[in-house]
């Protein structure tokens, strides 16, 4: 009976735990994908609540301080999930890179007309990603123009809060709005430009609710 040398083995015990390793971070850039585009999703709300007390103060002009708290406490809220998303987007980052990485090392193994597939899909892919970060990024300004808008008013109507002022500074409320849908339709596009990318790159892919 011949004896394999374990040293010969160990190539052999370790590739299923490689195989492991590349799947669980395939899974883990899906994860981050489903994780972002719940959160454009909450950014979205919370944006669109914020513009909503803010609509409220012109309505309720004559008493309007309830209004303006629920703002001031509303746009806290778009704040701070907007600074989670860029955190969420800003690790994803990593992760993408990470699992390119890994599809370059494993197409090194492959040959013929899996390599051949197999690079095209992760070219088709990190082109994907690439375009839409450049997107993301754009977006990204356009959401701190928003919020630097939203904040400049509750600023102002923390100086002076009644009908006159809240009349006197009608124009600009309603730039900030504009500014708050402009954002919000940004953020849709961005979710889709997500859910695509994972649709493209996951095992599992989402059937659309919409």
């Amino acid at each position: 009976m011949k004896f394999i040398p374990i040293i010969c083995l160990i190539p052999l015990l370790t590739l299923p735990l490689q195989a492991q390793e590349t799947a669980e971070k395939a899974r883990e850039m899906t994860t981050n994908l489903e994780k972002i585009e719940a959160l454009i999703d909450k950014t979205a709300k919370e944006l669109k609540e914020a513009v909503e007390q803010l609509n409220r103060i012109a309505n309720e002009a004559d008493k309007p301080r309830d209004a303006f708290e629920d703002f001031t406490d509303q746009l806290k809220d778009y704040k701070d999930v907007q600074a989670t998303l860029a955190d969420r987007i800003d690790h994803f980052r990593s992760v993408a890179d990470t699992r390119f990485a890994d599809w370059e090392k494993d197409l090194a193994k492959m040959q013929g007309d899996l390599k051949s597939i197999s690079q095209a899909r992760m070219d088709k892919a990190k082109k994907e990603y690439t375009d839409m970060d450049k997107k993301v990024r754009t977006i990204g300004a356009k959401l701190t123009k928003a919020v630097d808008k939203l904040q400049e008013v509750q600023t102002y109507f923390t100086t002076e809060l009644n009908a006159a002022s809240i009349q006197a500074a009608d124009k600009v409320t309603a730039a900030a709005k504009k500014s708050a849908d402009e954002v919000t339709q940004a953020l849709q596009d961005m979710k889709a430009d997500y859910k695509q990318l994972r649709n493209d790159t996951s095992e599992n892919t989402s059937k659309s609710k919409e």
